[in-house]
């Protein structure tokens, strides 16, 4: 039992030493919270693997928004289980509650997965809902039932409309956040700058078109099971020919490379959603400080977040703040890739292969 004050926050424990799993039923109050991040700073792995909300009382649910917003934390979240508008078809939910489902939808958590994406609650007509999790540990679900959850409706909706909030809306829920700073930590998920990949790899627009940029070099060079293609300034036009074409001398779908050197320093003019499909990579490799053209370009990252295979990895050979922005623990996740920096600026990059 957490420190919550006059709250809950119940932290489960379970598994092997060497493996270990959590859960967290509730957040307690947010005067409570900091007691309650310092104990779960501590946690193997940096990870729960599901977090509970019970209900929506402020003892309760505070702390919880102060957690799935608590970008200093960093804490992993597998699942979180909640009744809220999101999962209650026709049921709305009071003010705290719509802002952490906004919270959760923001930040991309699974969200009730285990029960198909829709509210949890029992029946007397049918078995109670049994849950195994990982490590073990088997959960059921004995309340609430279908006449708490409409009770809950009437309630919710007269704290909404007081509120002037909307029916499952994320903006109108996460602008009341804003007006609470009470709920929100100091270093806020909310308040990052995060890229938005689909968005920015659907917007990438035109190709170069240099003469020469288009006569560079392009070497694929291969070294036992390694292979590493160094496109120079090339362009699409001029890169993806003789791509086809070794493909096909080759019997290939695709060409798996081992490290790709991005043409031209990251341009999104360089670069497209084909060559990303027909170019596989484990690594990616910018070169550029992007002093004079601000290479690489967002759109360009984005394609290869967005069309590439997962598991890859992104190498910067500089350390800046354009390059520093896909190094989030969100996106990461969400298109399961890896980034590396230089140690220190000016010292490069060294990959070593095979």
């Amino acid at each position: 039992m957490l420190p919550a004050r006059h709250g809950d926050a119940i932290l489960l424990g379970w598994g092997n030493p060497d493996e270990r799993h959590y859960m967290l039923v509730d957040g307690g109050p947010a005067p409570a919270y900091a007691g309650i991040a310092a104990r779960l700073s501590e946690l193997s792995g940096n990870r729960l693997d599901l977090l509970v909300l019970t209900h929506v009382d402020g003892d309760h649910i505070e702390g919880t928004i102060l957690l799935v917003n608590d970008a200093d934390l960093k804490l992993q979240i597998g699942e979180v289980w909640c009744n809220g508008s999101h999962h209650l078809v026709r049921e709305l939910g009071p003010v705290q509650g719509e802002i952490l489902g906004a919270l959760i939808g923001d930040r991309g958590i699974p969200w009730n997965t285990s029960f198909g994406g829709s509210a949890i609650l029992t029946s007397p007509s049918e078995p109670f809902p049994v849950i195994d999790l990982a490590g073990n540990l088997r959960v059921t679900v004995l309340a609430p039932d279908s006449s708490a959850l409409r009770r809950l409706r009437d309630a919710w909706l007269a704290a909404c409309q007081e509120a002037g909030l909307g029916f499952d809306s994320p903006e109108s829920a996460l602008q009341a956040l804003r007006s609470k700073p009470r709920l929100t930590p100091k270093a806020s998920y909310l308040g990052r700058a995060v890229p938005d990949v689909r968005e920015l790899a659907r917007s990438r627009k035109g190709s170069d078109t240099s003469v020469a940029n288009a006569s560079s070099l392009v070497l694929l060079v291969e070294y036992g099971a390694s292979r590493v293609l160094l496109a120079g300034d090339s362009t699409p036009a001029a890169l993806t020919p003789p791509i086809k074409r070794l493909l096909a001398h080759r019997e290939l779908s695709s060409l798996p490379l081992t490290a790709f050197k991005l043409p031209h320093h990251g341009s999104s003019q360089n670069i497209n959603a084909e060559l990303v499909r027909l170019l596989p990579s484990d690594h990616f490799l910018f070169s550029t400080n992007g002093s004079y053209f601000k290479h690489p370009d967002s759109e360009a990252v984005a394609t290869i977040l967005e069309y590439g295979r997962p598991d890859s990895e992104l190498i910067f050979n500089y350390d800046n703040a354009r390059n520093r922005q896909w190094d989030d623990d969100l996106l990461r996740d969400h298109y399961r890739y890896r980034v590396r920096y230089p140690a220190e600026n000016g010292s490069g990059v060294v990959l070593t292969l095979g």
